[in-house]
């Protein structure tokens, strides 16, 4: 059984819930892409990026973003933007680290996501959203989610949002 501590974070009313109660009033999509990273840990508490298949996917790769995380000193780093996310942002951040390509209500709250995914290795849902500069894209609700070769160690953390489109 996968089990998560009640809690929510807050900082100057920034929404960050790392308990699966949000997934009883959480989007469809949202709901959709947790249960394909939950039956894809066969037991473990964490599946491994070899787990995810890119075909099954196929509804929510717009709105992926795989990010490697790197231990001593801990760094994220984009490694696949889906077309969407690069729509939101205006640009490609592909190999960039996320506090140079991160699309959020700041850097900071956006880097404390991806921290407490590779730290405590659990869900955030991040109910917070921000509206695109450069296309009619709201970034909706999100989910980040941990991946783990060893089932210990958080390597890549892959995240999906509900984008909203304006038009």
């Amino acid at each position: 059984m996968f089990f998560y501590k009640a809690v929510w974070m807050m900082k100057q009313g920034y929404n960050r819930l790392i308990e699966l109660e949000f997934l009883d009033d959480c989007p469809e999509n949202i709901q959709a892409f947790y249960d394909y990273w939950n039956s894809k840990r066969s037991g473990r508490s964490m599946p491994s990026r070899s787990d995810l298949d890119p075909v099954e996917m196929k509804s929510f790769l717009s709105s992926v973003i795989l990010v490697d995380v790197e231990h001593e000193p801990l760094n994220f780093l984009y490694r696949l933007v889906g077309t969407k996310e690069v729509d939101a942002r205006g640009f490609d951040p592909t190999g960039l680290n996320v506090s140079e390509g991160s699309f959020g209500t700041s850097v900071e709250d956006v880097l404390a996501n991806y921290k407490i995914v590779s730290e405590k290795k659990c869900p955030v849902y991040d109910k917070e959203g921000v509206s695109s500069e450069t296309s009619p894209l709201r970034q909706g609700d999100a989910i980040l989610l941990p991946l783990s070769d060893d089932d210990e160690t958080v390597n890549m953390v892959i995240a999906f949002t509900d984008y909203i489109n304006l038009r």
